[in-house]
């Protein structure tokens, strides 16, 4: 009988030893932790435009970098701040004073996000950011010549998107998001261009760790 219960209280204890050892894994999003995101992916252009009456492409796909700091202030609601760069390829060539030309343009948002977590207590999340902030774009005119004349606008950037997001272990996070950015024109770009907005979407995969 002594040794019978020997054997069980032995039994009992490795388990005990072992989640010591190894320690707990703490999944799911908490109260006051924060966290760093890197992303990248495509940008998608969504807008026509005109320059001079004629039919102008500033850019097609291309590609889009940025960095985010967010702040959980509860385990639904965060808050952070946001920035990206995105690249558009080259529009389609144009005859602009007599000679070929073509539009390269590029546009940066800084934001103050927010956000709402689904399922916060998963390791699989869904999630929807939303943004306002600035947005600067521009888009530079090349001719064929080597010449070219650049404008540019500053003014209100928003932001709507949704994400999927897994925790790889404690710290680390991978996910995927897509964007809905709308940028404000100044007077300037929109002279030039006959619009008051320029709206574009983005498709990033993403890396984080959290503290």
């Amino acid at each position: 009988m002594k040794k019978l219960f020997l054997l069980c209280a032995l039994f009992l204890a490795v388990p005990a030893v072992a989640q010591e050892y190894y320690g707990l894994q703490e999944y799911g999003l908490r109260k006051n932790t924060t966290r760093v995101e890197f992303y990248g992916g495509m940008v998608l252009p969504q807008d026509d435009w005109s320059h001079k009456g004629q039919d102008v492409d500033l850019g097609g796909t291309g590609w889009t970098v940025g960095l985010g700091f967010v702040r959980n202030i509860s385990a639904v609601f965060a808050l952070g701040v946001d920035g990206n760069y995105a690249q558009l390829g080259d529009g389609d060539n144009f005859i602009s004073g007599g000679q070929n030309a073509y539009f390269r343009t590029g546009l940066a948002t800084g934001l103050v996000t927010g956000r709402i977590n689904f399922f916060p207590s998963e390791s699989t999340r869904l999630y929807i950011p939303v943004g306002i902030g600035v947005g600067h774009m521009f888009a530079r005119q090349k001719n064929e010549d080597g010449s070219h004349l650049t404008t540019s606008s500053t003014d209100l950037a928003t932001m709507l998107g949704l994400g999927l997001e897994f925790d790889i272990d404690e710290t680390l996070i991978f996910g995927v998001e897509g964007r809905y950015y709308f940028l404000n024109a100044d007077d300037e770009f929109k002279d030039a261009f006959g619009k008051g907005h320029y709206q574009y979407m983005t498709v990033m995969l993403k890396f984080g760790t959290r503290f």
